[in-house]
């Protein structure tokens, strides 16, 4: 399948992240500076997105109007991280709260360089069925970039390669079978725990203990079927576009940038 039969097919949605949805809208002509993808350590990815800013979005439309003149705004960088974490509620595991994982892995990264925006403004990506520069989610179900992938990989035939299965290809009939993104799983992300108080632990103690671990583990159970199994994002800027398949959703940040910079 080509892309731009495969772009024909998709289903686009903002990106469920209303706060970061209006911060990119203070960015006039935002472009991708900075991808950088890590295989080791908490951080899978991280995007940086750069533009001149503006406090009021009014002044960005504008400087749309005016085809870039008028008042410049300061340059600023908008840091998308894609980082695995503990998260700590209610204060913790140890004080009587609870301690989730949430996994931010990233199963396939895919980027288009060759369309950027030209002279005057052009947005090449518009002839792939891009409409303007964005943040986008693809919501089709099946997915066709999952499909195509597993079609041409003959490495695996589940996806993800990791936990519960969304889409499952096969091969002797070109078939494809699962329950989407959003199938519900009653299996959850299992973790070790270890006593660490006096030992051995007092039958009161223990029985503490295994009551924290079994709350613990229902809060961990709630955050994986609360969250979907994959989501498929894909952002435009003026210099390249972006696809991801990724477990959620990023944390973002504003960096600023040194005027010498």
């Amino acid at each position: 399948m080509g892309r731009h039969e495969r772009f024909s097919q998709y289903q686009w949605a903002a990106w469920p992240d209303e706060g970061l949805c209006r911060a990119a809208e203070h960015l006039f002509m935002p472009y991708i500076t900075r991808i950088e993808q890590r295989l080791d350590g908490l951080t899978a990815l991280v995007i940086e997105l750069e533009g001149e800013y503006f406090a009021d979005t009014e002044q960005v439309r504008a400087k749309y109007e005016a085809y870039g003149g008028g008042v410049s705004g300061p340059k600023r960088a908008l840091r998308l991280s894609w980082e695995d974490g503990w998260e700590e509620r209610d204060g913790g595991l140890n004080r009587g709260g609870v301690t989730v994982y949430r996994s931010e892995r990233i199963f396939f990264l895919e980027t288009y360089e060759e369309f950027y925006a030209g002279p005057f403004g052009t947005f090449h990506p518009s002839r792939q069925g891009v409409s303007s520069p964005d943040l986008y989610e693809v919501v089709n179900e099946p997915d066709p970039w999952v499909m195509e992938i597993l079609c041409e990989n003959r490495n695996t035939d589940t996806f993800p390669p990791y936990g519960p299965t969304v889409l499952e290809y096969h091969r002797a009939t070109d078939t494809f079978s699962g329950g989407g993104r959003f199938a519900s799983s009653e299996s959850h992300r299992a973790h070790d725990y270890f006593w660490t108080g006096e030992q051995p632990p007092t039958p009161e103690q223990r029985a503490e203990f295994e009551a924290a671990v079994e709350r613990n583990d229902c809060a961990q159970a709630e955050l994986d079927r609360s969250r979907p199994r994959y989501r498929h994002l894909f952002i435009a800027s003026n210099s390249v576009m972006v696809e991801i398949l990724c477990e959620g959703l990023p944390r973002w940040e504003w960096v600023e940038i040194p005027e010498d910079a």
